[in-house]
């Protein structure tokens, strides 16, 4: 009797053991396979290694959802965007200050700026715009027209960022404040070139 009592034991424990080892193993093999569902998203995109350094942060919001995918990428896009429209205004805000003392040379320079500006937070608008769009997706009616709604708002906003930069391309301006606003709106526009995939790609 003590002999079975003992292998009784020794098979409870073994079993415990194996138990708190899947137990323990169970989150990794979630957060591994949710970060696997945004690689493969994210393969389907013009600049995928972007795509997803950006968004494997966050693969554990996101789970193996796409709506939240899409909604995760389009609220970086305004934070991208955001950023960019707040280096082009103060590149504006520099432009005019300087354009008091000297008119001829910078004038064209602070109309391109106030244009990019404009097109800039047009951007914004429409990336919210989408994000907006994104939560009647679950209402489950008109799913396709929502989508198509929400590609519509962001195409936009990529058609606007490139606005932005031709402007450059076609006056005469200030070498370095030409790169800089290239460097960053053209950063945005493949952020935006993601997320335009994404929702390209959502299924419904």
């Amino acid at each position: 009797m003590s002999q079975f009592l003992y292998s009784l034991t020794l098979v409870f424990v073994f079993l415990t053991s194996t138990n708190i080892q899947m137990t323990a193993a169970t989150p990794s093999s979630y957060s591994q396979n949710h970060k696997m569902f945004v690689k493969t998203a994210c393969n389907s995109t013009t600049y995928p290694d972007k795509c997803y350094k950006s968004l494997s942060t966050y693969s554990t919001a996101i789970k193996s959802d796409p709506i939240k995918l899409c909604t995760t990428a389009l609220k970086l896009n305004v934070k991208s965007a955001k950023e960019a429209t707040s280096v082009v205004a103060k590149l504006l805000k520099k432009s005019q200050k300087s354009a008091a003392g000297r008119k001829s040379k910078m004038v064209p320079e602070t109309l391109i700026l106030k244009d990019c500006l404009e097109e800039m937070e047009d951007t914004v608008v429409e990336l919210k715009q989408a994000i907006t769009e994104m939560k009647t997706l679950r209402a489950g009616d008109s799913i396709a027209e929502h989508i198509t709604n929400v590609r519509t708002w962001v195409s936009s906003a990529l058609t606007d960022e490139g606005t932005c930069t031709d402007g450059f391309e076609e006056v005469k301006v200030n070498k370095e404040t030409k790169k800089t606003v290239t460097k960053v709106v053209q950063e945005l526009a493949t952020t935006t070139s993601n997320t335009l995939a994404l929702i390209t790609n959502l299924s419904y």
